[in-house]
C-alpha cells in the first residue's frame, strides 16, 4: 500500500481518496512570501482561485476586455481566455495581467504547501504532521485543466514559476499540460479490466460533460472519438428542503442516462461495445458511493446509497445487456496519466481545484 496520509482503504485495499484531501479549504492564514499578492492572506483557496474568482476579476475589468454588459456572467471566463491572444492590444494586456496575478496566487498556493508555516497549520487542523510533510517531500506539480490553454495559460504558469522559489531554488518542478481537455477520459482507459474492444468513457464535471469512444488493442489505445460536449446541468448542491434536493436529482439522473445512453448507441455503430463504462465524476468517490454532502453530483445519493450500482443497473435494463459503471474521483482520473512519475501531484484548473495523487495507482493494480 501507498503511503499516502491522504489515502483511504477500502476492505479490498483498493486506495481512493476523501475530501480531506481538498486545496479548497486551505486557508491561507500567513502568505508564505510578502509584496505579491497579500490580499490573499486570511483567505481560503476557494475565495482566490476559482472560475467564480476569476468570474469576479473579469467583472471587474470588464470595460479593459471590451466585454458588452449584455454578456452573460458564466461566458465571461471563455472570453478572458480567449481575450488573451487578441489582437486588441488592450484586451490581450488586461487579459495578460489577470492571468499574471491568478499566476501568483496560485505561486503562493503552492508555497503555503510547500513551506508548511505554523499559521497555515493551525489554519489546517485536519491535516496532521505526515499531510505537510508529504507536500513538503513531492518533487513534480502537474497541472492540467481550462486555465492552462493558450496565452492565458502560459502567461499564468510562467508566473507561478517565477513565485514559486524559495531561496532561489524552486519549490516544486511545474509541468503544465496544454490541451489536455479530455485527459481525464485517457486516464480512465486503465481502470478497464478487457484489454481489447470499443468501450465508453466519460469525464463527469461540474461545467462540462465529456464523452469518448475508445477503441483498445493488447492494453493500447488505436483510436479515440470525441463526441461533442454537453453542459452540466443540475449543478446546485447546497439544496435544504429535502423534496427538492430529491427532485433536483432524478433530473440530473435522467440526463445523465442519457447522455450515456446516446454515447453507448453511437459506439455500436462502430462495432461491438463492451460492457463496462468508467466514468469520471467531479466527486469523491469509492466503490460507486459518492461524497453526500460537496459538489453537483452528491444529491444523486439520494437516489440510492451506491450510485454507481443503481446506475449499472438503470443502464442495463435499457440496454438490454449487462452493465458494469466503474465511477473514479476525477483527479485521479487525471492523476492515472502520470503514474511513471514519482513524487508527483496533479492539480487540475477548473471550476475549483481537482487534486489527484499519482501514487494511487500502487492500489489499484
Amino acid at each position: 500500500m501507498s503511503n499516502n496520509p491522504f489515502m483511504k482503504y477500502t476492505e479490498q485495499g483498493i486506495g481512493y481518496i476523501d475530501s480531506s484531501c481538498s486545496i479548497n479549504k486551505l486557508i491561507i492564514a500567513q502568505v508564505p512570501v510578502k509584496g505579491i499578492a497579500d490580499e490573499i492572506e486570511g483567505k481560503a483557496v476557494s475565495e482566490i482561485f476559482s472560475t467564480a474568482a476569476i468570474t469576479k476579476r473579469a467583472l471587474k475589468d470588464r470595460q479593459l476586455l471590451k466585454v458588452s454588459p449584455e454578456v452573460p456572467e458564466g461566458e465571461l471566463p471563455f472570453i478572458l481566455m480567449n481575450s488573451a491572444d487578441s489582437t486588441d492590444p488592450q484586451v490581450k494586456q488586461a487579459a495578460l495581467n489577470i492571468a499574471n496575478d491568478f499566476g501568483s496566487r496560485l505561486g503562493l498556493i503552492l508555497l503555503t504547501l510547500k513551506t508548511a508555516l505554523p499559521k497555515n497549520r493551525l489554519a489546517r487542523p485536519d491535516w496532521k504532521e505526515e499531510h505537510w510533510q508529504y507536500w513538503q517531500n513531492l518533487k513534480t506539480i502537474f497541472i492540467v485543466g481550462g486555465l492552462t490553454y493558450g496565452g492565458f495559460g502560459a502567461k499564468l504558469i510562467e508566473r507561478t514559476k517565477q513565485v514559486c522559489q524559495i531561496n532561489g531554488s524552486t519549490a516544486y518542478e511545474i509541468r503544465a499540460f496544454e490541451n489536455a481537455a479530455y485527459i481525464g477520459v485517457m486516464g480512465c482507459t486503465r481502470l478497464l479490466k478487457e484489454s481489447n474492444g470499443i468501450n465508453v468513457l466519460m469525464d463527469f464535471g461540474q461545467t462540462n460533460m465529456k464523452r469518448s469512444i475508445v477503441t483498445r488493442q493488447n492494453g493500447e489505445v488505436v483510436s479515440v472519438k470525441n463526441l461533442p460536449l454537453m453542459r452540466s446541468k443540475y449543478m446546485q448542491w447546497n439544496i435544504p428542503d429535502e423534496a427538492e434536493r430529491e427532485k433536483q436529482a432524478k433530473l440530473l439522473h435522467r440526463y445523465i442516462m442519457s447522455a450515456i445512453t446516446d454515447a453507448y448507441k453511437k459506439a455500436e455503430s462502430m462495432g461491438s461495445v463492451g460492457s463496462e463504462i468508467v466514468i469520471s465524476i467531479a466527486s469523491y468517490t469509492h466503490n460507486g458511493v459518492l461524497d453526500t454532502k460537496r459538489g453537483g453530483y452528491s444529491k444523486l445519493s439520494v437516489l440510492y446509497k451506491n450510485y454507481g450500482e443503481y446506475l449499472s443497473e438503470e443502464l442495463s435494463g435499457v440496454l438490454k445487456r449487462p452493465i458494469k459503471v466503474t465511477l473514479v474521483h476525477d483527479g485521479t482520473a487525471v492523476a492515472l496519466n502520470f503514474i511513471n512519475y514519482p513524487d508527483s501531484v496533479c492539480l487540475t484548473l477548473g471550476t475549483f481545484f481537482g487534486v489527484g495523487f499519482t501514487d494511487i495507482w500502487q492500489t489499484l493494480t
